[in-house]
C-alpha cells in the first residue's frame, strides 16, 4: 500500500509523463522512434494520440507500461501505417487476441511481446475501458 507521500509523488509523475507525450505530439510530428520503459502512467489515450500526431513513427518500444491495453494495439492498426517495429514487452494488460489483430492487420510489423499476453492482468479489459473513460470525463471537467 502506498503512503500519501508516495501517492502525491506518483500523481505528479503521471502528469509529467502525460504532459511530455502531449508536447511530443505537438512539437515532433516527424518523430521516427520512441522508447518508453517502466512508464506505469502511460495510457492508451496518450499513445493513440501519439500515433495520430506522429504518422511517420517507425519504431515504438514499450516496456513494462502496465496501463496500456489492447486499445493501443488497435490504435496501431488504425494509425501506425509507418510502423515497422512494435515492442510491448512486459505490458501485462495486452492480450493474445490484441497481438493477433496486429499480426493480422499489420503483417509487416515486427512485433515483439515478451511476457505481455501471458502475465496476469490488473483487471478485466472491460473494467479498464470504463475506468479510462471515467478518468477522461473528470479531466475534461
Amino acid at each position: 500500500m502506498k503512503s500519501s507521500f508516495q501517492k502525491d509523488i506518483c500523481s505528479k509523475h503521471e502528469n509529467t509523463v502525460n504532459e511530455f507525450l502531449l508536447q511530443v505530439c505537438n512539437r515532433c510530428p516527424n518523430l521516427l522512434s520512441l522508447t518508453l520503459s517502466g512508464c506505469g502512467h502511460v495510457t492508451d489515450y496518450y499513445l493513440t494520440l501519439l500515433l495520430k500526431c506522429c504518422p511517420n513513427l517507425k519504431i515504438l518500444k514499450l516496456e513494462n507500461c502496465v496501463r496500456i491495453t489492447d486499445q493501443t494495439l488497435e490504435a496501431v492498426t488504425h494509425y501506425g501505417g509507418s510502423l515497422h517495429t512494435l515492442h510491448v514487452d512486459f505490458c501485462r494488460n495486452i492480450t493474445h487476441a490484441g497481438l493477433e489483430e496486429v499480426r493480422k492487420k499489420h503483417p509487416s510489423v515486427m512485433l515483439k511481446a515478451e511476457k505481455s499476453a501471458s502475465m496476469i492482468p490488473d483487471c478485466k479489459p472491460e473494467e479498464k475501458l470504463v475506468l479510462e473513460r471515467m478518468r477522461r470525463k473528470l479531466v475534461q471537467q
